[in-house]
């Protein structure tokens, strides 16, 4: 039936009733299963329901070929307080409400069998492996094949991925710090990178800390497929993997960070994490490390520069103005600076630098917890399924499977990680040198660095003296955790032509 045809009909149809035709809209080489918003001439007929009494077409087919659109329709006009009519009757003001309910259900019935063939397609996508829609997470990108779409490594993604984590782990850097400096170096963060991989124009985003500990910390490093738990936001911090048939992590790619290096990087992240009003590493070398002898306050650094030189000092809050707590401490940034660098360097200049490395370790009840959360979800889904069908006996699978993992966990015990200290070749000294001032001040900090700062004597002259520093340090974590071992080191070193370079109380 063409175009005219149907108009013709539907002219003559609402002439004989001595209706008023207000507005008649078409949709031609536009499928009739579309959504109603993506066809012009339907989207015209949504517009107008609020100004009109009925609705006209020449056949039922001609409003929808889709019975879940046309169901919306029937209900959009039922809420405007419109009815739908037919020129070839079949839809009348008498039939018109009934009908809408019978296709009402059958749009219900289609959605649910929409539902199980969704969701059985992505079971089977999960099964081969293949990457179930979305954009791929940092680190990886998308490849079509066998039909299908799948994760592979992006090299130059990943590349950041593991460099920012080396840094972290094994130098010292702060999540501030690499952010910094990865838009100093004009690394695209996330969106930006795909955007511009895909031949799309980017929008100038930039690196955040935030940004940069999502990329981090998350299992779609370790290439799981990942969700968020029920009523948690979608944030790397509550990522968790999701758990196949047999109750264990989905894996959608392969890895960007393996299982020891991604656990140390989480492990030194979250043991990093401070709140508001806790110290925080920045940009001033003896931050956290400098404290006032008088109020054992820290002392902040205050940068000043006069005609291009640098006249910068630390500063004990307590003790300004004339109602400070104690008599003004002020030192000399610079001196104070050199100074400490020196007893870095002639403490630890020769020690082998040492970083940790963290591994294994499995939280049972942590496991138990999301196992029979997934048990819960899975029976409150088989429920809702028709009995005996393919999804339900899926369903029944996925639950036998989990409640036999959840036996099998209620019988281990608690794993707590393992931490090791791994001796690099290069020394604290080399470290030093490679660093720049965050990094140098987690070093100070790493081997328990405190520099007292006593006040100007009255009458003394207004220059650095290093009397006024006392220097001190607990020595690196290896250290404290294991002082026999680090002693048996030094011994070795001395024999080995070098000093002794323990730490000094």
């Amino acid at each position: 039936m063409t175009l005219e045809t149907q108009r013709r009909l539907c002219v003559a149809f609402a002439a004989d009733r001595g209706w008023r035709v207000l507005d008649v809209f078409e949709d031609v080489d536009v499928s009739g299963a579309a959504r109603l918003e993506d066809r012009p001439g339907m989207s015209g007929v949504l517009g107008a329901l609020s100004g009109a009494d009925y609705v006209l077409a020449a056949k039922q087919d001609r409003y929808a070929r889709s019975v879940l659109e046309f169901a919306r329709l029937s209900e959009a006009a039922k809420t405007a307080g419109v009815t739908l009519l037919t020129a070839d009757g079949h839809l009348s003001p008498d039939s018109s409400p009934f009908l809408a309910q019978v296709m009402a259900a059958f749009a219900e019935q289609e959605r649910e069998t929409i539902r199980t063939r969704i969701q059985g397609n992505k079971n089977t996508l999960r099964e081969v492996g293949s990457w179930l829609g979305g954009l791929a997470p940092y680190g990886y990108k998308i490849v079509r094949r066998d039909k299908g779409a799948y994760l592979e490594i992006d090299p130059e993604a990943a590349a950041i991925v593991r460099e920012c984590a080396d840094r972290l782990v094994r130098h010292g850097a702060t999540l501030s710090s690499l952010a910094r400096d990865l838009n100093e170096r004009g690394i695209l963060p996330p969106a930006d990178h795909a955007r511009k991989r895909d031949g799309r124009e980017t929008r100038g985003a930039r690196w955040s800390m935030t940004t940069l500990r999502d990329v981090l910390i998350s299992p779609a490093a370790r290439g799981y497929l990942c969700k968020a738990p029920e009523g948690k936001p979608r944030t790397a911090l509550h990522l968790v993997p999701v758990l196949g048939a047999d109750g264990e992590p989905h894996r959608v790619g392969p890895e960007v960070l393996d299982a020891d290096t991604w656990t140390t990087v989480r492990h030194v992240v979250e043991s990093r994490s401070v709140g508001r009003g806790s110290t925080r590493a920045g940009r001033a070398l003896l931050l956290h490390v400098a404290y006032c002898a008088e109020c054992d306050a820290p002392m902040y650094r205050q940068r000043r520069t006069v005609n291009g030189k640098d006249y910068s000092t630390y500063v004990c809050t307590k003790g300004v103005g004339e109602h400070g707590e104690h008599v003004s401490n002020i030192v000399q940034a610079s001196g104070l600076e050199d100074q400490v660098e020196e007893s870095f360097l002639r403490a630890f200049g020769r020690v082998h630098l040492m970083t940790e490395a963290v591994t294994g370790g499995r939280d049972v009840a942590r496991e138990i917890r999301e196992t029979e959360e997934a048990l819960d979800n899975l029976t409150g889904n088989l429920a809702a399924l028709p009995a005996g069908g393919r999804a339900a006996q899926t369903v029944v699978g996925q639950i036998a499977a989990l409640e036999q993992k959840l036996a099998t966990l209620q019988g281990e015990a608690e794993r707590p990680l393992t931490r090791a200290w791994i001796r690099e070749e290069k020394t604290l000294g080399d470290e030093w040198r490679a660093r720049d001032t965050v990094g140098r001040n987690s070093l100070l900090r790493d081997v328990g660095t405190v520099v007292s700062v006593e006040p100007l004597q009255p009458g003394a002259e207004r220059r650095f003296t290093r009397d006024r520093a006392t220097i001190t340090f607990t020595g690196p974590a290896w250290y404290r955790e294991d002082p026999e071992a680090a002693e048996l080191a030094a011994i070795a070193a001395v024999e080995e032509g070098g000093e002794s370079r323990g730490p000094r109380h």
